[in-house]
């Protein structure tokens, strides 16, 4: 399971997490929080594996759990998790062999060192370049898919044949910048293929504001620009379930680099009509207009909403990349790198200097990445072993 920050201070657990609404200053101590999300978890891939009864029934103590964690972490803050687990029922304080902290870039780098060429984005230096979209064929899923289009993920590669493979890819001695660009924040990691493939980290640094959630708060603040005189605040307040579902569909419309369209509810609509003509609200913004039921957006303003994080997103990047010397490869993967946009700025930028590489489901790595160390934790030498492997993607 993939959690995206956390405050890693001693007495993490003591503190509180605010309701997102804020309503009546609710909030859960950070801990409370934690414990129960890997609790329902835990309960719910155990009932999902109990329903085919020819295995015979399982229970906790069966498997190694795995939980992916940021680089970033210090140990304090891996105490706390480590404290969730125990809390939630996923191991013991006798069983505590059973559970592997495992750092998110590399998870990530550990699949994708096992990819082909044909595993990862193909970029041109041309902000004009078409990605190739994943086939139907392609094995697991995209955390981005809708609720219940969600399918096992099979790995047919035994932990042996995995180290083979990248013993014989030639990489050891080779220096990756991991990027993984999350919602909030983009974490940077310096990794080290050593002898055999074992991974080592040499530097890691984090920087909040510049993930995927700010150029949707562009978007729904461009929203509001069109929808004026109250018209989006009084949506907002009274549908906010279809609030919702407008920013869920953003999500996968900044992942090209074209013209959008997204779809306007009647309510909304109704709500726009009561004040003025609905069409008279796009006469003076510029990059949308209204055609028939939807809003249509520029592919212009479309990159206009990611502006300045792309610009703090190179900034933070060169200053990385000036730390440590002999560095082949930037590697991008999150929920983020699945945006063409992000993808093809940072190619046009780094491209030149450095090997730029995407695996097709960016934000799938670090979950596959996590079954590869669970089963083969010697490719990390910190790591701990046990006979089987659970891993959860939140």
């Amino acid at each position: 399971m993939v959690m995206g920050t956390c405050a890693a201070g001693k007495d993490d657990w003591r503190k509180r997490i605010d309701a997102a609404n804020n309503y009546n200053y609710n909030y859960m101590k950070a801990l409370d929080v934690f414990r129960e999300v890997l609790r329902f978890l835990k309960d719910d891939v155990l009932k999902t594996i109990n329903v085919h009864p020819e295995g015979g029934k399982f229970t906790a103590s069966d498997f190694t759990w795995v939980l992916n964690v940021p680089a970033v972490w210090k140990d304090s803050a891996e105490g706390f998790m480590v404290e969730a687990a125990i809390q939630a029922g996923l191991v013991t304080e006798d069983t505590k062999d059973k559970l592997m902290l495992v750092l998110e870039s590399e998870a990530a780098l550990t699949w994708c060192l096992k990819l082909p060429s044909d595993g990862f984005f193909t970029q041109n230096h041309s902000r004009d370049s078409q990605d190739p979209s994943p086939g139907p064929t392609d094995a697991g899923t995209s955390c981005n898919d809708p609720p219940g289009s969600q399918v096992a993920v099979h790995f047919e590669k035994e932990p042996e044949e995995t180290k083979v493979l990248l013993e014989t890819q030639n990489r050891d001695g080779k220096r990756y910048l991991v990027v993984d660009c999350g919602d909030e924040t983009i974490d940077f990691t310096v990794l080290e293929v050593l002898e055999g493939g074992t991974l080592k980290k040499l530097q890691e640094a984090s920087r909040e504001d510049l993930g995927g959630r700010t150029v949707d708060r562009k978007f729904k603040q461009f929203l509001r620009e069109i929808f004026s005189d109250g018209v989006w605040k009084e949506y907002e307040e009274n549908f906010s379930s279809e609030v919702q579902k407008m920013m869920y569909d953003f999500i996968r419309l900044k992942q090209v680099d074209e013209d959008v369209q997204i779809s306007c509810s009647d309510n909304l609509r109704e709500q726009a009509q009561k004040k003025k003509e609905i069409e008279t609200f796009f006469v003076s913004v510029e990059g949308a207009s209204w055609d028939e039921g939807v809003i249509r957006i520029t592919r212009e303003k479309l990159r206009s909403f990611f502006d300045y994080r792309l610009q703090g997103i190179t900034k933070s990047l060169r200053e990385e990349l000036q730390k440590v010397l002999n560095i082949g490869s930037i590697v991008l993967v999150g929920g983020f790198a699945e945006s063409q946009i992000l993808r093809q700025h940072i190619t046009d930028q780094f491209g030149p200097q450095y090997k730029v590489l995407c695996p097709l489901r960016p934000q799938e790595a670090v979950l596959k990445g996590a079954v590869e160390l669970g089963r083969n934790p010697k490719l990390v030498s910190s790591q701990k072993k046990g006979p089987a492997c659970l891993n959860w993607f939140s």
